[in-house]
């Protein structure tokens, strides 16, 4: 089956990846003083990051233009967005250096925060197109579908990279941490449109999509640009405050 993408939405997916990165970059700190600090700090980023990684799925499964009728079980749709808090939050914890040493993370540590926040985002993706439900099959290219993990793994690896050289850099603004961000966004979006590119969709008329925990597109686009005005405005509450800071 044939399909499209609106460019309009592609753009707005790929700003609120961009607008979540930075929001969370801003955040993350060069240390902590306590353990339960650090357990706190990574577990608000790594939400603020999921809900950002799930918002830009489904504004991008908006740009998507199929001549089916898509719905989406609530459930699997609810749960999609776990993998990515909790994958983040995890890789921003191996990322944070120990408290009270302000040490640059070694690049092991940089690795696997990468691997990990690569396979969170992939997870949630491949979960999330689980939870549409059409009179039509999903199959994958699998070649295409390892591709898009990569490329995730390696945008993120440099993102994070250059994002710890401002971190521990004497000289960082908080405006220099925009680059970065739109690197992170990069990393998630290029992740969801080429896992969207391995992706094909049969009509198959012997598929059912009834259920009682069903939510029509539009219900889910709702929730989802309503998502994007809150990550919007963390975003701005950072600036705001980083700028009060300086």
């Amino acid at each position: 089956m044939e399909t499209s993408y609106d460019l309009r939405f592609v753009v707005i997916s790929i700003l609120v990846a961009i607008t979540g990165s930075y929001a969370v970059l801003n955040i993350f700190p060069s240390f902590t003083k306590k353990e339960n600090e650090t357990r706190f700090i990574s577990l608000t980023t790594g939400v603020l990051m999921g809900l950002g990684i799930w918002t830009m799925h489904f504004i991008g499964m908006k740009a998507l233009t199929a001549k089916l009728e898509i719905k989406y079980d609530i459930v699997i749709t609810i749960l999609s967005i776990l993998p990515a808090a909790l994958g983040a939050s995890l890789a921003f914890y191996t990322l944070i250096p120990k408290p009270k040493k302000v040490n640059r993370p070694s690049q092991k540590r940089l690795l696997i925060s990468a691997f990990i926040l690569a396979i969170s985002i992939s997870i949630m993706h491949y979960t999330g197109m689980a939870a549409m439900m059409m009179s039509a099959k999903i199959s994958y290219n699998s070649v295409i579908v390892i591709l898009s993990i990569i490329i995730a793994f390696v945008a993120s690896y440099i993102s994070l990279g250059y994002f710890i050289d401002l971190n521990f850099s004497r000289y960082t603004s908080k405006q220099a941490k925009i680059f970065p961000a739109i690197l992170m966004g990069i990393a998630i979006s290029s992740m969801h449109y080429t896992g969207m590119l391995a992706t094909s969709f049969i009509p198959d008329p012997t598929v059912s999509n009834k259920s009682s925990l069903l939510l029509n597109e539009y219900s889910i686009y709702g929730l989802a640009f309503y998502c994007a005005l809150l990550l919007i405005l963390a975003s701005l509450l950072v600036a705001i405050t980083a700028t009060k800071t300086n």
